[in-house]
């Protein structure tokens, strides 16, 4: 599914990734941590694409995304990858319907075909009662599922997520990640977080631990 070889990344003289190997499976979970600065979120964004390495290639199906132009990595992001950032990224002015809609507002994609599909989405993560309300008249747990299902609307092969529980007490924190178990087993979509909370990590399938920019031997 996703394979990443000899990543490096620099950001003047720091060396934040230090020639990264990694390979997540397809219907993995898979749990990366390390402590702030261990270049965690940089792979992140470099698996999913939103990062260019300065050395390496990352293989999503077969197909180096590393040297993607930006117009292929568009179409990856609405067909094949979603992805949840720390600040998830809602707009204030928007209830939950629209900021789950917002993607195919900017790409002008038929909003009328997506009702059904949103219905739907929304029955399954539960969050029917927020699509009317506005991010500020939600918990940090609810606007963590609303961002979810935004990156879910268009039924992502792999789902990556920046830090989705960091600003969770630990009830949302067990509610989101029972989310993220289930979206992984039931609709079969490989899952990999960013995190730097061992509870959190104990849910996936494995823990990927970086230090100074290098994978640890498990």
């Amino acid at each position: 599914m996703i394979k990443a070889i000899g990543i490096r990344k620099s950001y003047g003289e720091a060396q934040i990734l230090r020639g990264i190997d990694l390979t997540v499976e397809k219907g993995e979970f898979v749990s990366i941590m390390g402590k702030s600065g261990s270049g965690k979120s940089t792979l992140l964004n470099i698996l999913a694409g939103n990062l260019q390495p300065d050395a390496g290639s990352v293989l999503l199906d077969g197909e180096d995304i590393a040297k993607a132009k930006e117009k292929r990595m568009a179409k990856l992001r609405r067909t094949k990858l979603g992805f949840v950032y720390q600040s998830l990224n809602l707009i204030g002015t928007l209830d939950g319907k629209d900021n789950i809609l917002l993607p195919l507002y900017l790409n002008k994609d038929d909003i009328r075909a997506a009702k059904p599909h949103l219905e739907e989405l929304a029955r399954y993560l539960g969050i029917e009662h927020l699509l009317s309300r506005f991010p500020d008249q939600m918990s940090g747990g609810e606007r963590q599922r609303v961002a979810i299902a935004r990156s879910m609307l268009h039924e992502p092969l792999v789902l990556m997520l920046d830090e989705p529980t960091g600003s969770l007490d630990n009830r949302s924190t067990l509610e989101v990640m029972e989310l993220l178990c289930r979206i992984n087993k039931e609709r079969n979509v490989t899952v990999v977080q960013v995190t730097h909370s061992e509870e959190a990590a104990a849910f996936g399938s494995r823990i990927v631990r970086l230090s100074d920019g290098e994978v640890l031997a498990e």
